[in-house]
């Protein structure tokens, strides 16, 4: 086995396995589910900025190039951001996963599939691989193993327990506008929102989240039936989305968090790949310096405090948005829109970086009557 051993073969895990075997060091991945990239369960959605920041070459698994949103509050008041250009990609996750463990495997780490973590014990973890068990030493463990995350149970017990929300999203048949993602906001996605993410002008992916303890399958129905009454459905599939602020506590002993399992997804849209490939370079980074360098674990902190303060905003957004009612929301868009919110987002928005265009309003005197709510999140 590696001198690091990473739980999780999603992108994220396999990422930071690449980088680490760039660096020299054996590293091992282990991902429980029979096939890289499957089952599917996101909505594919990642900016251009922020997956061209990172220096993906995404190749064959973009599906759809998206130029803007239509965002709706619960009383059908709604926003209109539209670029010239493209601001996202529609992915497609098994090829993007591919992608990933393609250049893990040619770096030379050792991946396997079928591979459940059972427990972590010290510096010991208990593998059942193909219905056989056994032990194996680790000398740095990351947890990429997503939002069920067992090396969270095991070594952070209590880190954000409770701050999910249940995801379940549809693959329809229909008619979309190919170019805009919609945002619904309403009573059939309590304590979250409806999603259209288009693949196509005929296929789309339609989603919600719900708070704990509400029924996801009964909501999709309801909005459905709301707002897209004759899309088809082709498949279902459900997630669990880490909904949460950014916690200082990702490193325990030798056992470090990444991607979903650390909750580092954006709290206002759900998101995570981009926030949990860049966080994967600073958790490689910091298990290299520790390696090489004799520096502390605990560095990853550190490393992480300008993701950190985007996640930081995202949970504002989402935590302000969250306490408003329905009116207070559709108030909200309302003086929004006569402000000129759409042309200024159209200028300065970007989905991953909501710091930089929150403190554009502050110059902007139009959009002074927008400070109370600005003010709350910052």
């Amino acid at each position: 086995m590696g001198v690091i051993n990473i739980i999780g073969g999603g992108p994220i895990g396999l990422h930071c396995a690449a980088l680490l075997a760039e660096e020299g060091f054996e590293t091992s991945v282990f991902e429980e589910h029979s096939t890289i990239g499957r089952p599917v369960q996101c909505a594919g959605l990642v900016s251009k900025t922020g997956i061209e920041g990172l220096g993906v070459e995404l190749g064959n698994s973009i599906v759809n190039e998206v130029k803007g949103a239509r965002i709706f509050s619960p009383g059908g008041k709604s926003l209109e951001i539209k670029k010239n250009k493209t601001v996202a990609y529609v992915i497609d996750r098994y090829l993007f996963d591919q992608m990933f463990y393609k250049k893990a495997k040619r770096l030379g780490c050792d991946i396997r599939t079928e591979s459940k973590l059972i427990d972590v014990r010290n510096n010991s973890l208990f593998m059942q691989t193909k219905g056989r068990g056994e032990f194996i030493k680790s000398q740095i463990t990351v947890g990429a193993d997503g939002a069920h995350s067992i090396v969270r149970h095991a070594i952070f017990p209590k880190l954000f327990e409770k701050n999910f929300v249940q995801a379940f999203q549809v693959r329809a048949a229909g008619r979309f506008d190919k170019e805009f993602v919609e945002l619904h906001f309403g009573e059939f996605a309590p304590g979250f929102f409806a999603w259209v993410v288009p693949e196509s002008s005929t296929v789309a992916r339609i989603g919600l989240g719900v708070s704990p303890g509400e029924n996801a399958g009964n909501s999709m129905k309801e909005f459905l039936e709301k707002k897209k009454p004759n899309a088809r459905i082709l498949s279902k599939s459900s997630a669990l989305i880490p909904i949460a602020p950014p916690s200082k506590q990702l490193v325990l002993g030798n056992t470090l968090l990444v991607g979903d399992a650390a909750g580092q997804t954006k709290a206002s849209t759900g998101g995570g790949l981009v926030f949990g490939l860049k966080a994967a370079n600073a958790c490689a980074e910091t298990i290299a310096n520790h390696l090489k360098h004799k520096k502390p674990l605990a560095d990853y902190s550190r490393n992480l405090q300008a993701i950190n303060k985007e996640l930081s905003m995202h949970w504002k957004l989402y935590s302000y948005i969250n306490g408003l009612n329905p009116k207070q929301f559709d108030s909200l868009i309302a003086k929004a829109k006569d402000a000129g919110i759409e042309e200024f987002l159209t200028e300065y928005g970007d989905m991953d970086k909501p710091s930089l265009f929150m403190k554009k309003i502050l110059f902007k005197p139009k959009m002074w009557g927008l400070l109370p709510a600005v003010l709350k999140t910052m």
